[in-house]
Protein backbone atom coordinates (compact mmCIF):
# COMPACT_ATOMS: atom_id res chain seq x y z
CA UNK A 1 0.00 0.00 0.00
CA UNK A 2 1.66 3.24 -1.05
CA UNK A 3 1.27 6.26 1.26
CA UNK A 4 1.17 9.70 0.44
CA UNK A 5 1.91 12.57 3.41
CA UNK A 6 -0.21 15.24 4.37
CA UNK A 7 1.51 18.02 6.16
CA UNK A 8 1.92 21.30 7.03
CA UNK A 9 1.75 24.06 3.90
CA UNK A 10 3.91 26.73 4.15
CA UNK A 11 1.84 30.04 3.33
CA UNK A 12 4.57 32.50 3.80
CA UNK A 13 7.22 30.88 1.46
CA UNK A 14 6.57 32.14 -1.72
CA UNK A 15 4.25 35.36 -1.08
CA UNK A 16 3.16 36.03 -4.83
CA UNK A 17 2.17 32.53 -5.52
CA UNK A 18 -1.43 31.54 -5.54
CA UNK A 19 -2.71 28.48 -4.20
CA UNK A 20 -3.24 25.59 -7.39
CA UNK A 21 -7.41 26.06 -7.55
CA UNK A 22 -9.83 23.19 -7.60
CA UNK A 23 -10.38 22.28 -11.65
CA UNK A 24 -14.02 23.32 -11.99
CA UNK A 25 -13.95 22.67 -15.93
CA UNK A 26 -17.14 20.88 -16.64
CA UNK A 27 -17.07 17.02 -17.55
CA UNK A 28 -19.73 14.87 -18.61
CA UNK A 29 -21.38 13.27 -16.02
CA UNK A 30 -21.64 9.30 -16.33
CA UNK A 31 -24.59 8.03 -13.99
CA UNK A 32 -25.10 4.79 -13.25
CA UNK A 33 -28.85 5.33 -11.96
CA UNK A 34 -31.66 7.61 -13.31
CA UNK A 35 -33.11 8.90 -16.75
CA UNK A 36 -32.59 11.78 -18.56
CA UNK A 37 -34.37 14.19 -15.76
CA UNK A 38 -31.76 13.26 -13.35
CA UNK A 39 -28.78 13.97 -15.42
CA UNK A 40 -30.27 17.31 -16.58
CA UNK A 41 -30.99 18.00 -12.58
CA UNK A 42 -27.33 16.49 -11.79
CA UNK A 43 -25.46 18.78 -14.49
CA UNK A 44 -27.21 22.02 -13.59
CA UNK A 45 -26.34 21.05 -9.91
CA UNK A 46 -22.95 20.79 -10.72
CA UNK A 47 -22.92 24.13 -12.97
CA UNK A 48 -24.06 26.09 -10.42
CA UNK A 49 -22.16 24.36 -7.39
CA UNK A 50 -18.89 25.41 -9.99
CA UNK A 51 -19.69 28.91 -11.05
CA UNK A 52 -20.44 30.03 -7.37
CA UNK A 53 -16.84 28.62 -5.71
CA UNK A 54 -15.15 30.02 -9.11
CA UNK A 55 -16.98 33.24 -7.83
CA UNK A 56 -16.15 32.83 -4.63
CA UNK A 57 -12.24 32.76 -5.02
CA UNK A 58 -12.25 35.03 -7.48
CA UNK A 59 -13.96 37.44 -4.52
CA UNK A 60 -11.05 36.41 -2.57
CA UNK A 61 -8.07 37.25 -5.08
CA UNK A 62 -9.66 40.54 -6.09
CA UNK A 63 -10.09 41.74 -2.84
CA UNK A 64 -8.14 45.05 -2.47
CA UNK A 65 -5.49 45.32 0.33
CA UNK A 66 -5.44 41.54 1.18
CA UNK A 67 -2.59 40.32 -0.02
CA UNK A 68 -0.72 43.75 0.54
CA UNK A 69 0.38 42.22 3.98
CA UNK A 70 1.65 38.12 5.16
CA UNK A 71 -0.98 38.58 7.59
CA UNK A 72 -3.91 38.99 5.07
CA UNK A 73 -1.49 36.95 2.43
CA UNK A 74 -1.89 33.97 4.58
CA UNK A 75 -5.33 34.73 4.90
CA UNK A 76 -5.99 34.47 1.38
CA UNK A 77 -4.25 31.80 0.74
CA UNK A 78 -5.83 29.90 3.56
CA UNK A 79 -9.35 30.87 2.21
CA UNK A 80 -8.65 29.19 -0.95
CA UNK A 81 -6.92 26.33 -0.10
CA UNK A 82 -10.13 25.46 2.36
CA UNK A 83 -12.29 26.08 -0.20
CA UNK A 84 -10.52 23.91 -2.53
CA UNK A 85 -10.16 20.97 -0.43
CA UNK A 86 -13.99 21.40 0.03
CA UNK A 87 -14.53 20.61 -3.09
CA UNK A 88 -12.19 17.81 -3.29
CA UNK A 89 -14.67 16.28 -0.30
CA UNK A 90 -17.71 17.20 -2.06
CA UNK A 91 -16.72 15.67 -5.24
CA UNK A 92 -16.00 12.13 -4.17
CA UNK A 93 -18.75 11.84 -1.42
CA UNK A 94 -21.30 13.74 -4.20
CA UNK A 95 -19.87 14.20 -7.16
CA UNK A 96 -20.91 17.72 -6.49
CA UNK A 97 -18.97 19.57 -9.27
CA UNK A 98 -17.93 16.43 -11.45
CA UNK A 99 -19.22 13.23 -11.97
CA UNK A 100 -17.05 10.38 -9.22
CA UNK A 101 -14.49 8.32 -10.32
CA UNK A 102 -13.44 4.92 -9.48
CA UNK A 103 -13.47 3.65 -5.78
CA UNK A 104 -9.87 3.98 -5.90
CA UNK A 105 -9.74 7.09 -7.11
CA UNK A 106 -12.59 8.55 -4.97
CA UNK A 107 -11.38 7.05 -1.66
CA UNK A 108 -8.04 8.36 -2.16
CA UNK A 109 -8.84 11.81 -3.08
CA UNK A 110 -11.68 12.06 0.27
CA UNK A 111 -8.93 10.19 2.53
CA UNK A 112 -5.96 13.08 1.41
CA UNK A 113 -8.42 15.65 1.65
CA UNK A 114 -10.17 14.85 5.00
CA UNK A 115 -6.97 14.40 6.76
CA UNK A 116 -5.62 17.43 5.44
CA UNK A 117 -8.90 19.34 6.38
CA UNK A 118 -8.50 18.34 10.14
CA UNK A 119 -5.12 17.82 11.13
CA UNK A 120 -3.00 20.15 13.15
CA UNK A 121 -0.75 22.92 11.09
CA UNK A 122 2.37 20.94 12.39
CA UNK A 123 0.74 17.27 11.81
CA UNK A 124 2.63 14.63 9.27
CA UNK A 125 -0.12 12.16 8.38
CA UNK A 126 0.18 9.40 6.10
CA UNK A 127 -2.74 7.87 4.23
CA UNK A 128 -2.94 4.79 2.35
CA UNK A 129 -5.71 3.38 0.55
CA UNK A 130 -6.32 -0.04 -1.44
CA UNK A 131 -9.18 -1.41 -3.07
CA UNK A 132 -9.63 -5.09 -4.31
CA UNK A 133 -12.64 -6.41 -5.92
CA UNK A 134 -15.23 -4.72 -7.62
CA UNK A 135 -17.54 -2.90 -5.02
CA UNK A 136 -21.45 -3.32 -6.15
CA UNK A 137 -22.88 0.33 -7.38
CA UNK A 138 -25.40 -0.03 -4.51
CA UNK A 139 -23.36 0.08 -2.07
CA UNK A 140 -20.75 2.70 -2.83
CA UNK A 141 -22.40 5.57 -1.66
CA UNK A 142 -22.39 3.87 1.53
CA UNK A 143 -18.74 2.95 1.66
CA UNK A 144 -17.90 6.25 0.46
CA UNK A 145 -19.87 8.54 3.61
CA UNK A 146 -18.35 5.63 6.09
CA UNK A 147 -15.10 5.91 4.59
CA UNK A 148 -15.36 9.92 5.12
CA UNK A 149 -16.98 9.93 9.01
CA UNK A 150 -14.38 6.66 10.22
CA UNK A 151 -11.06 8.72 8.59
CA UNK A 152 -12.19 12.07 10.55
CA UNK A 153 -12.89 10.16 13.49
CA UNK A 154 -9.20 8.85 13.13
CA UNK A 155 -7.84 11.78 12.57
CA UNK A 156 -9.39 13.82 15.56
CA UNK A 157 -9.43 11.15 17.79
CA UNK A 158 -6.51 8.61 17.05
CA UNK A 159 -3.88 11.79 16.06
CA UNK A 160 -5.34 14.10 18.51
CA UNK A 161 -1.84 15.59 19.61
CA UNK A 162 0.65 13.31 17.77
CA UNK A 163 2.80 15.08 15.86
CA UNK A 164 3.05 12.03 12.60
CA UNK A 165 1.03 9.14 12.19
CA UNK A 166 -0.73 6.75 9.73
CA UNK A 167 -3.80 5.74 8.15
CA UNK A 168 -4.63 2.98 6.06
CA UNK A 169 -7.98 2.56 3.83
CA UNK A 170 -8.94 -0.34 2.94
CA UNK A 171 -11.68 -1.94 0.95
CA UNK A 172 -12.14 -5.22 0.05
CA UNK A 173 -15.23 -7.20 -2.09
CA UNK A 174 -15.64 -10.31 -2.45
CA UNK A 175 -18.32 -13.05 -2.49
CA UNK A 176 -21.73 -11.98 -0.18
CA UNK A 177 -20.03 -8.84 1.11
CA UNK A 178 -18.12 -5.58 0.44
CA UNK A 179 -15.64 -4.87 4.36
CA UNK A 180 -14.51 -1.06 4.78
CA UNK A 181 -11.31 -1.11 7.06
CA UNK A 182 -10.00 1.97 8.25
CA UNK A 183 -6.91 2.14 10.84
CA UNK A 184 -4.70 4.37 12.48
CA UNK A 185 -1.40 3.69 14.59
CA UNK A 186 -2.69 6.22 17.07
CA UNK A 187 -3.57 6.08 20.60
CA UNK A 188 -6.36 3.35 20.21
CA UNK A 189 -9.06 3.02 23.49
CA UNK A 190 -9.59 1.36 26.31
CA UNK A 191 -13.25 -0.86 26.91
CA UNK A 192 -15.60 0.52 24.99
CA UNK A 193 -15.56 3.12 23.38
CA UNK A 194 -18.15 5.87 23.14
CA UNK A 195 -20.38 6.17 19.62
CA UNK A 196 -19.90 10.15 18.78
CA UNK A 197 -21.98 11.28 15.84
CA UNK A 198 -19.16 10.39 13.52
CA UNK A 199 -19.47 6.51 14.49
CA UNK A 200 -22.93 6.87 14.88
CA UNK A 201 -23.70 7.92 11.20
CA UNK A 202 -21.30 4.68 9.88
CA UNK A 203 -23.01 2.57 12.70
CA UNK A 204 -26.70 3.70 10.32
CA UNK A 205 -25.05 3.92 6.97
CA UNK A 206 -23.90 0.10 7.81
CA UNK A 207 -27.53 -0.76 8.96
CA UNK A 208 -29.12 0.37 5.77
CA UNK A 209 -27.41 -3.04 3.89
CA UNK A 210 -27.98 -5.23 7.05
CA UNK A 211 -24.27 -4.57 7.96
CA UNK A 212 -22.50 -3.89 10.75
CA UNK A 213 -19.50 -1.34 12.43
CA UNK A 214 -17.00 -2.76 14.81
CA UNK A 215 -13.85 -1.03 16.80
CA UNK A 216 -10.74 -2.38 17.55
CA UNK A 217 -7.77 -1.28 19.81
CA UNK A 218 -4.78 -3.05 18.84
CA UNK A 219 -1.25 -0.77 18.53
CA UNK A 220 -3.81 2.07 17.72
CA UNK A 221 -7.56 1.28 16.35
CA UNK A 222 -9.51 -0.23 13.64
CA UNK A 223 -13.02 0.52 13.10
CA UNK A 224 -14.77 -2.08 10.42
CA UNK A 225 -17.93 -1.61 8.21
CA UNK A 226 -18.96 -4.51 6.62
CA UNK A 227 -22.01 -4.38 4.40
CA UNK A 228 -23.68 -7.33 3.04
CA UNK A 229 -24.68 -7.70 -0.94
Amino acid sequence: MAYIAASAVDLRRHKAERPRQPDFRYSEPKLHTGGAEQEIDLRQLRHHTRNTLQRIIALITELPGLHDSPGGERVARELEYRIALSATISNALFGLTEAPGSMADRLRQLAGAVVEMMRSPDQVIRVGVSVRGICPAALREAVVRGANELVANAVKHGMKGRPCGRIAVRLVTEAGSTVLSVSDNGWGFTGTPRHGEGLSLAQGLAGRHAGSLRLESCGGAVATMELLH
